[in-house]
């Protein structure tokens, strides 16, 4: 590992295939998100998937020990119906993609989620719009303003972030594709703690190419290139 580097937090998005699911805890994911957005083609409880995977406890590790933790991720959803999701798929987290309050996000942490929430970024966005969630929030994710709330599988110009000087740790999303690894590595911030994959690598919609992800996220963790990436 080069001086000075942060091993950067991976979360992987987007996920709906149980076989896909499976393969995906065997890479050093330290996150895997479930989108609860009927919109989204990824929408996690089409096909009756949420019953027959999500549902599954799966009590998988990180390299470093710790349980990877399972992110819903919501649209203006009502806190009812978000409350539900999380007891009956026992998530860890939930990702908030919308134009959710700072009362809202207080709510759900009391329930002791973690929470994130999610901010479309362009060049006329004003970082001081997350000063009033900052208490309130466990992470930020910044992620490309596109037509839909996330998912664009577009990028934004990373130089905008350095107006960010918030003290809550960022999640970096929008169109992270192979081919990134150095752009990521060279790319710092003080609250920068981790990527958002999700359409970049994909198969199809909810499917993840499990050998573009392994080594996507081995280069950008480490020096080291020399591995086979061929695990599956």
């Amino acid at each position: 590992m080069e001086p000075n580097r942060k091993i950067l937090q991976i979360k992987v998005c987007g996920m709906r295939e149980l076989p896909n699911l499976e393969g995906l805890t065997q890479v050093a994911v330290d996150w895997i998100g479930f989108i609860f957005y009927s919109k989204s083609p990824r929408y996690v409880e089409a096909e009756g998937f949420g019953d027959s995977g999500l549902q599954k406890t799966f009590v998988q590790r990180t390299p470093a020990g710790q349980r990877i933790k399972k992110v819903g991720v919501f649209v203006n959803e009502e806190l009812d119906v978000v409350k539900e999701k999380i007891e009956k798929y026992s998530l860890d987290a939930v990702q908030l993609h919308g134009q959710e309050t700072v009362f809202y996000c207080q709510d759900l942490r009391e329930t002791g989620v973690t929470v994130i929430k999610a901010f479309s970024i362009d060049a006329g966005f004003s970082f001081t719009l997350t000063d009033a969630y900052q208490y309130d929030c466990d992470y930020f994710l910044f992620d490309a303003k596109g037509l839909q709330p996330g998912g664009n599988g577009t990028t934004f110009d990373w130089s905008l972030l350095q107006k960010y000087t918030g003290k809550t740790s960022f999640f970096l999303s929008g169109g992270l594709s192979p081919g990134m690894e150095e752009a990521v590595r060279s790319f710092q911030h003080p609250q920068f703690i981790g990527l958002d994959l999700n359409s970049g690598f994909e198969l199809g919609p909810g499917r993840k190419d499990l050998n573009l992800l392994a080594e996507f996220i081995h280069r950008v963790q480490s020096i080291d290139e020399r591995l086979d990436y061929n695990y599956y």
